[in-house]
């Protein structure tokens, strides 16, 4: 049955075409915010919806302003995947107009380490580095506690023991403690989100200790 509201013309829907997500990471950061401005007596709701596929679509789903992108957490793989948005404008009087000026989707690709242990995880790593540059992981669930490297070479693989606190380089006679900002990786128990700073191949090796 049609409401009064839509039958005189006091509701608006806009809806996107599908847009591509410019992304392709096993999990992301993700924010949807926007511009208008609602008088009294109006309102502004705006939704998003998925597919993975391109075809099928996930249910639409409201979105608060400044917030996640409903759906998109650190544990959603972005492969191929397909974003729409709605603007569903409606307003008591024909006197009242909301406005909407624009709309911003941020997604910012993650790394998620989960210690499936009972005690910290501190694992070993290789880094292979893709053009001369500065390397860092900041783990963003725990105080944002960085491990960064500075001034690594193009092609330089770089080991780091967390463990045992020792670092090796494939470049000769070269020592890069003094590049190092001295805090090893040390993951808790549980889901550790890591942001991944410069152009690099990781490799990780690690066990699991249980009590």
């Amino acid at each position: 049955m049609a409401r009064w509201i839509s039958l005189l013309n006091l509701q608006g829907i806009y809806t996107s075409p599908s847009i591509l997500i410019p992304l392709q990471a096993d999990g992301a950061l993700s924010k949807v915010s926007w511009e208008s401005s609602t008088p009294e007596g109006s309102q502004i709701v705006v939704q998003t919806r998925l597919s993975f596929d391109g075809y099928n679509w996930t249910e639409w789903r409201a979105c608060t302003n400044g917030g996640q992108i409903p759906e998109i957490d650190e544990d959603t793989p972005l492969y191929e995947t397909y974003l729409m948005y709605r603007v569903i404008m409606k307003s008591n009087s024909y006197s009242v107009k909301p406005n909407f000026k624009k709309i911003t989707f941020f997604f910012e690709p993650v790394l998620v380490f989960d210690n499936k242990g009972d005690l910290n995880c501190k694992p070993e790593i290789w880094i292979t580095k893709s053009g001369n540059g500065d390397f860092s992981i900041q783990n963003i669930t725990h105080n944002n506690e960085e491990f960064a490297f500075t001034n690594l070479l193009d092609g330089e693989t770089v080991y780091i023991d967390n463990e045992n606190q020792d670092i090796e380089t494939t470049l000769a006679v070269t020592y890069r403690y003094k590049d190092f900002n001295d805090n090893y990786l040390n993951f808790p128990p549980g889901k550790n989100v890591l942001r991944v700073s410069g152009n690099a191949d990781i490799k990780f090796r690690y066990q699991f200790t249980l009590l």
